[in-house]
């Protein structure tokens, strides 16, 4: 048996108001599994729907901070993944995405083609290997979700920092301000009350 398993993992930008789209050429009995994280921008949320060879939609997500999928491809042909930045105005998106495309969906028609001129320890050995090269994908996947998640989480601690900061400085100096005012207030109470007493004299 041949393997053509094959990942692709990428960070990218989805400016405002724009999508952007990432194609994968597949064979037929193959297997895609698809992860995507925003790490960075707004409230790290993105839109994300794909489509099969026939631009089927076949997953969406509306405004998902992440997403896990996987697809049996029935039919060979191109598909699509597309990240919508479209609901936002101003800030751009940072997403980390990670494509892995295995063909370790066997029928009964390929084993019986590739069993008439294969040894059956050969195959069920190699079926093992392609399997633990499959599952150490896997494993660097999540290494990599677990990376952009701690960056995420990172930005969020970064940005509540910077919110706190800005919101304690606001309440400074209204604090110096309202004692401010209430030294001006007695100072003038005083200067009533003293002009008063003048006038009482007289």
């Amino acid at each position: 048996l041949t393997t053509a398993s094959m990942e692709t993992a990428l960070t990218f930008q989805v400016p405002p108001r724009k999508e952007q789209c990432f194609y994968e050429d597949v064979q037929e009995n193959h297997e895609i599994e698809m992860d995507f994280q925003v790490v960075d921008g707004g409230d790290l949320d993105i839109d994300f729907q794909a489509y099969d060879g026939s631009l089927k939609r076949i997953a969406i997500n509306r405004r998902e901070s992440y997403g896990t999928h996987t697809f049996t491809v029935k039919e060979s042909g191109v598909y699509k993944f597309c990240f919508s930045n479209k609901f936002s105005k101003l800030t751009s998106k940072t997403v980390f995405m990670d494509v892995y495309v295995d063909d370790g969906v066997y029928t009964a028609d390929n084993e019986a083609e590739e069993g008439a001129s294969l040894h059956a320890g050969f195959t069920t050995l190699h079926k093992q290997v392609d399997n633990i090269k499959s599952q150490l994908f896997k494993t660097q996947v999540q290494l990599q979700l677990s990376k952009a998640q701690r960056n995420k989480d990172q930005k969020i601690q970064n940005s509540n920092k910077i919110r706190v900061d800005r919101w304690s400085m606001v309440q400074c100096v209204f604090m110096i301000l309202m004692a401010t005012v209430q030294v001006y207030l007695l100072k003038q109470l005083f200067k009533e009350d003293k002009s008063a007493k003048r006038q009482a004299r007289i």
